[in-house]
């Protein structure tokens, strides 16, 4: 497969980026150019039963460089190199679709493997300029454009609602997209954003004013969101020490006839103790939910897409975290998403261990409970041991 125009253009960029880092003895390219990242390498296994057991692997490396050309630029580019073989890769033809990101229109995918039992993925996961200048900035390409106030669901995410469950993409997803920011004051801004789609009931152009009172930050949103107007607030603080978050969003067809109005809404409540304990619990409410069990297997893995409308399929969910750092190198969680029309549960336990500065090991289980046939039992489980050397 030849790469589009894109890829090219961008390989000469990153070609032009590693061209200067190798340049380490002139001093402007290691005072403004920044190179980060890592290498992953994630296995898992599937299954419902120990009868039949599948295997996947992926590894996975990104890297970013950042380029502060003055005091007000910055050029940022991150790529996203994946290889994955096994059950996955065997069994599905249509396993392409399954790990990019749909919802880019702007093609920056080069596909450099496709076997039958190998598949290899390079992404360029950011692209943009990052101009800032007094109370302005404006930011111009591939980047994360990060409204959300909540943990687990994100009902002012407009552009780049991400999947919790997808673990092994910290970073989350990206928009291809123009921001302009102004800071109105110390604590306040307005924020204007338009994401790119090839035809316009596909993109989301979105105003958001950000203030802060009483201690608490908040922020009312106006947009068209794909075929909806939209309208939305959120809220971040804290009672006594209880931090408090909240998204509302409410969606209003352009076409009447082509659907129904739809009321998201997410709050979150999280305590730290002195122990090194934190507790954190959420509610998320769809009005448009269903209780369709259906709809609800695929919904909840990790590379389902979803969005600001529709990040659960049922009316009401609730989640739960626990977490505790037992040493300044071992960490252990438990999280837990309850469906509550679907009496349905997923549970999410995982223990982190740092070996070293660079490098950590994980352990992650993802467990799902539900009602079939009228009997409630395990419908699946998945278990991921992930090496992770970051430079």
């Amino acid at each position: 497969m030849i790469p589009n125009k894109h890829i090219v253009v961008s390989i000469l960029v990153f070609q032009s980026l590693i061209d200067l880092v190798a340049q380490e003895k002139q001093s402007w390219a290691s005072e403004h150019l920044a190179v980060s990242g890592y290498v992953k390498f994630l296995n898992t296994s599937s299954f419902v039963s120990l009868d039949s057991i599948g295997n996947d692997n992926l590894i996975h490396n990104r890297t970013n460089f950042k380029l502060y050309a003055n005091n007000d630029l910055t050029l940022a580019l991150e790529l996203r190199n994946r290889v994955f073989w096994g059950t996955s890769v065997r069994s599905f033809p249509n396993f392409e679709s399954t790990v990019k990101n749909p919802n880019q229109d702007i093609d920056l995918n080069a596909l450099l493997l496709n076997e039958p039992a190998l598949f290899m993925l390079s992404t360029i996961d950011r692209f943009y300029v990052d101009y800032h200048k007094g109370k302005w900035q404006l930011v111009l390409g591939r980047q994360r454009i990060n409204w959300g106030k909540n943990l687990v669901w994100n009902p002012n995410d407009l552009f780049n609602a991400y999947n919790f469950l997808d673990f092994d993409y910290e970073e989350r997803p990206g928009a291809d997209a123009v921001r302009v920011k102004h800071f109105t004051s110390g604590d306040s801004s307005l924020e204007f954003a338009i994401s790119y789609a090839d035809v316009w009931e596909d993109n989301t152009l979105a105003l958001k004013y950000n203030f802060n009172t009483y201690q608490y930050d908040f922020q009312f949103l106006a947009a068209k969101f794909l075929n909806d107007f939209t309208l939305g607030m959120g809220w971040e603080g804290v009672i006594k020490d209880i931090g408090f978050k909240g998204e509302l969003s409410y969606f209003m067809p352009i076409d009447r006839s082509e659907g129904n109005t739809s009321f998201v809404g997410s709050v979150s409540f999280d305590y730290y103790f002195a122990n090194d304990m934190s507790v954190n619990i959420s509610t998320l409410y769809n009005s448009n939910g269903t209780s369709d069990m259906d709809f609800f297997g695929g919904s909840l893995t990790s590379n389902a897409t979803i969005d600001a409308k529709s990040l659960m399929p049922n009316k009401w969910s609730l989640f739960g975290q626990f977490s505790k750092t037992f040493t300044p190198a071992i960490t252990g969680s438990l999280a837990s998403i309850y469906a509550v029309d679907l009496n349905s549960v997923f549970l999410t336990p995982q223990f982190t261990y740092n070996i070293s500065q660079n490098w950590d090991f994980d352990v992650t289980g993802q467990i799902f409970y539900g009602k079939q046939e009228n009997d409630f039992k395990n419908l699946g489980n998945s278990i991921f041991l992930r090496f992770r050397y970051s430079f």
